[in-house]
């Protein structure tokens, strides 16, 4: 099926779906949206901010299909691993023809990764449930991001953002890894995650010296 087509075709299956569930949270298609993914649990989570509102608030979590790769970021074309950070979806990166159903291209590498001089492409969330290096959902619930994110785009959003997490994390959850290479870059990943969760929103974040830095 060409790629609008197909497009076309998944948000009328999904919006009836959808629809009652939006209603629920005072939401509507086309609200602003923050995806953030975390691979050891094999959990991807969506959120939804209610025109009026300025928290985001949850919308739906659903379990990873398939995600390859370990713990710690991506590094280098081929290695199979899911990136960790922050990322984004911009119009420009929404692929309805995909060879997976429909695909979204989170953004790896970002000007993080360019710092650090490491080397992939065409990351994305996608249906089909297979993955060497993305984040693999099944095809219905690919369809229900999609439309949710296509919406927000047409909607005015310019960019989605997405953040990648090695697991949820806390200073608990990171004390058993102080020994991993990841430590510090996991430390700055837990003041993104703590940012939003007491903000209610995606925060501003910087990159300095090859760091994340959270900035509002």
């Amino acid at each position: 099926m060409p790629g609008p087509l197909r497009a076309e075709t998944a948000i009328k299956r999904a919006t009836p779906k959808l629809m009652p569930r939006l209603r629920a949270l005072g939401a509507a298609l086309g609200d602003p949206i923050f995806i953030r993914a975390f691979k050891q649990e094999k959990r991807l989570q969506l959120f939804i901010q209610p025109a009026g509102r300025g928290r985001f608030v949850e919308f739906a979590t659903w379990p990873i299909c398939a995600a390859s790769g370990g713990l710690g970021p991506k590094k280098a074309e081929g290695d199979k691993q899911v990136p960790e950070g922050v990322y984004g979806v911009t119009p420009e990166a929404m692929n309805p023809a995909s060879a997976y159903h429909l695909s979204m291209n989170v953004g790896y590498p970002n000007a993080f990764d360019r710092a650090l001089g490491r080397t992939g492409s065409f990351i994305m969330i996608h249906g089909r449930c297979e993955s060497i290096g993305c984040l693999a959902m099944t095809d219905p619930v690919i369809e229900e991001i999609w439309t949710l994110v296509a919406a927000a785009h047409d909607a005015g959003q310019a960019k989605v953002d997405v953040h990648i997490f090695p697991f949820v994390l806390s200073a608990t959850a990171l004390g058993s890894h102080r020994q991993s290479e990841h430590f510090s870059f996991w430390s700055d990943l837990l003041d993104v995650q703590d940012a939003f969760d007491q903000k209610g929103s995606p925060p501003l974040v910087s990159v300095e010296s090859g760091r994340y830095q959270v900035i509002g």
